[in-house]
């Protein structure tokens, strides 16, 4: 299985991140939501109050709002019209699926990049013009920008699928992974 390229080449842009319970909940689990944070300490880190809902449900409600994210609420009138148009996209026929369509909306309205972990809303959000990315995303821009190590960045993966996160690869498969969706660790000090 494939992802498509276009995870590949960008950077962690300075800019707002809006996270998705399927990015969050592994790291919340694991005590290491901080950890993600801070391989994106130069943007802004938002969640809708459905995903913040979703998570107190799992009780990790607490280890989310100790990690400072802002808590946005899709009310406005463009945003319950964008809402609108992902709740069916995303097939926002089960609880799961709400909270995504929430995070969908607003980063389709305001610009932001979504963190969803789920494959398939990230592919409907790409093909909408709708930037958005996952967890692996962010650790491997975060080692090629040698801001983590790939020995720290297949220890963090490790964890998170150990605490529930459904990755196409653990920790000692990383670097072949990345080069394979266009993200290589090739040419890296010490490899």
């Amino acid at each position: 299985m494939s992802l498509p390229t276009s995870l590949g080449p960008d950077p962690v842009p300075e800019t707002t991140l809006i996270w998705d319970a399927s990015a969050v909940n592994p790291a919340a689990r694991a005590d290491r939501l901080d950890v993600l944070i801070d391989l994106a300490s130069s943007c802004r880190h938002v969640m809708t109050a459905a995903v913040v809902e979703e998570l107190a449900r799992h009780g990790l409600r607490q280890n989310v709002t100790d990690c400072g994210f802002e808590i946005v609420h899709v009310d406005g009138l463009t945003e319950i019209v964008a809402l609108a148009r992902w709740v069916d996209r995303a097939g926002a026929t089960e609880d799961h699926n709400r909270g995504e369509a929430t995070v969908l909306a607003w980063a389709d309205v305001h610009g932001a990049t979504a963190m969803i972990d789920d494959r398939d809303a990230r592919i409907a959000a790409q093909r909408s013009g709708v930037r958005a990315h996952g967890t692996l995303w962010l650790i491997i821009r975060a080692v090629i920008e040698g801001r983590l190590s790939e020995k720290s960045a297949a220890r963090l993966v490790d964890t998170l699928r150990d605490s529930g996160a459904r990755y196409p690869t653990d920790g000692a498969r990383l670097h072949v992974w990345a080069r394979d969706v266009g993200m290589s660790f090739d040419g890296l000090p010490g490899r």
